[in-house]
């Protein structure tokens, strides 16, 4: 049987030859993130357990989860990100975000994707990179697509960039095995860019972790996809965004790793209209109490590109299209804010949360704390101006946040929040 071993303490060197010792057999090695994968019998695994320092877990199986919409939408996310781009000038493209996604693979060669591919790697057990499951390629157009920066059948930042890291297969099913080695990748990406003095906004520097799938949270905090996430967040400095999951309405569906605290959790909420939470996205709490989702954005009806031909595009629903909704935004936030503030300018949602209740919105009736079904709501703005007034401007991490909150207020002011 195939396992993770986690290393609490131990040195990768060190953490291999106790794997070797115990007879393991078919290994492989995490390169940053101190976890192994190995072949073990019954006994085998008990007998490594108890070795101090180390943790020991079977590999688990994630899921992509998609609502195939029956009608094209009447007003699509594409034009409200279109106005949002359109007020500033020059209009934003997201320019300078570089998002791994880490899914089923991507059809670069869609004309709403070309050249937005730079970086490509396969750790899905799948002959290649490409998609035929089709889930990767609609959440690569949410974040970075459109035939031109600022034309019809866009995604949030158009000129952002995507890194192809295929996890999962085209089954449409992955392991914790290949998910982390996807994310070992990209922190050492991460890293090289760091040795080569690559400025963050170079393309080949990647800035956020996109995760549009999820398993059952098991509520254990050694989960090994956990481990990774939190590893990726604290120690590289990329925000790790992940899919709420489609289980509601019912409570305590938020799917792992999404469940962690560490990443950011994005639910759903229908696209235009009122601003109501989607029946079917996972509600909080998390198994171990968290109150979870953390945002909300539009995933009902999302039109994207389809992986069947290059000209082709599906309408989907699902908080798989919500989570690289809020990836994408990230582009147009930072690029605003280092138009405001130069290049030195740097933007996190696990940072942003700290100012979450100045520039979410949520309907009325909803508690005004974070909640398990909204999380702090919708990155936008309704009484923003009200409360800004209550803020110590000398506060100089809340003047560093304006551009977003800002940004925020004219999302509000579009969709009427």
């Amino acid at each position: 049987m195939r396992y993770s071993v986690i290393s609490k303490g131990l040195t990768p060197s060190q953490l291999q030859a106790e794997v070797k010792k115990i007879g393991a057999s078919n290994i492989t090695q995490a390169k940053l993130l101190g976890q192994v994968f190995c072949e073990l019998d019954e006994e085998q695994a008990k007998t490594l357990a108890a070795v101090p320092g180390v943790v020991v877990k079977p590999v688990k199986e994630y899921q992509t989860h998609q609502v195939t919409a029956t009608l094209p939408p009447v007003e699509t996310i594409s034009d409200v990100f279109y106005l949002l781009r359109s007020y500033f000038n020059p209009p934003l493209t997201g320019t300078g975000l570089t998002v791994a996604v880490l899914d089923s693979g991507i059809r670069k060669t869609h004309q709403s994707l070309r050249n937005k591919v730079i970086y490509e790697a396969n750790f899905s057990g799948s002959p290649s990179a490409g998609d035929v499951y089709g889930h990767g390629t609609q959440v690569a157009f949410v974040i970075a697509g459109g035939m031109h920066a600022l034309g019809e059948k866009a995604g949030v930042s158009p000129g952002a960039s995507i890194f192809n890291i295929k996890v999962i297969g085209d089954d449409g099913i992955g392991t914790d095995e290949g998910i982390i080695l996807g994310i070992d990748k990209v922190c050492d990406l991460a890293e090289e860019a760091r040795r080569k003095g690559l400025l963050p906004t170079d393309e080949m520097y990647p800035n956020v972790i996109n995760l549009s799938f999820g398993g059952e949270d098991d509520g254990d905090q050694d989960n090994p996809v956990r481990v990774a996430c939190r590893q990726a967040s604290l120690t590289y400095g990329l925000d790790v965004v992940a899919a709420a999951g489609n289980f509601g309405p019912k409570m305590t569906t938020i799917t792992l790793p999404a469940c962690d605290p560490e990443v950011i959790a994005v639910g759903a909420i229908e696209t235009m209209g009122e601003l109501l939470v989607w029946d079917k996205s996972s509600r909080g709490p998390t198994v171990k109490g968290e109150t979870k989702p953390d945002f909300v954005l539009w995933g009902t009806n999302v039109e994207m590109a389809s992986e069947k031909a290059d000209d082709e595009y599906v309408t989907k629903s699902g908080t798989s299209f919500s989570c690289p909704m809020l990836a994408g935004l990230t582009g147009l936030l930072w690029e605003s804010g280092r138009r405001a503030y130069g290049e030195g300018w740097l933007f996190r949602w696990t940072q942003a949360r700290d100012f979450a209740p100045y520039f979410s919105a949520k309907p009325k009736e909803a508690p005004v704390n974070k909640d398990n079904a909204y999380g702090y709501g919708l990155p936008a703005m309704g009484s923003m101006l009200g409360q800004v007034s209550q803020v110590n401007t000398s506060d100089q991490q809340m003047t560093e946040a304006f551009p977003m909150i800002m940004m925020m207020a004219m999302m509000a002011s579009m969709v009427g929040v």
